[in-house]
């Protein structure tokens, strides 16, 4: 059985399947088989200008989500005002790392 995607909704069904699963459009031999094998992208790598502004606002929102929450620390506040702190430390964090993996890729 492979996996073939839908031309209607794109979702992946069965290749013994005549229906779509998802929004029930028929399904024809035309529909292409799903790679799992990773593409080059035509997408042009970030220039130095993008990397250091999104390095700047990734570095920004976790710094705010840092004093928010040292702030917090001192004056208890919401639950809900803690969660959003800690979103934007993870928020920030995450986004600064995956920058750090665009930067490395852009150099080769």
């Amino acid at each position: 059985m492979t996996l073939i995607t839908c031309s209607e909704c794109g979702r992946a069904v069965s290749d013994k399947a005549t229906v779509c699963i998802g929004c029930g459009a028929p399904l024809t031999t035309s529909s292409s088989p799903i790679d799992l094998v990773a593409k080059r992208s035509n997408v042009p790598p970030p220039t130095r200008e993008q990397i250091k502004r999104r390095a700047l606002l990734s570095l920004s929102m976790l710094a705010l989500g840092l004093i928010w929450a040292v702030f917090l620390d001192h004056h208890p506040g919401s639950r809900l005002a803690l969660f959003i702190a800690a979103l934007l430390i993870i928020g920030g964090l995450c986004w600064f790392m995956v920058l750090l993996v665009h930067a490395a890729s852009s150099r080769r």
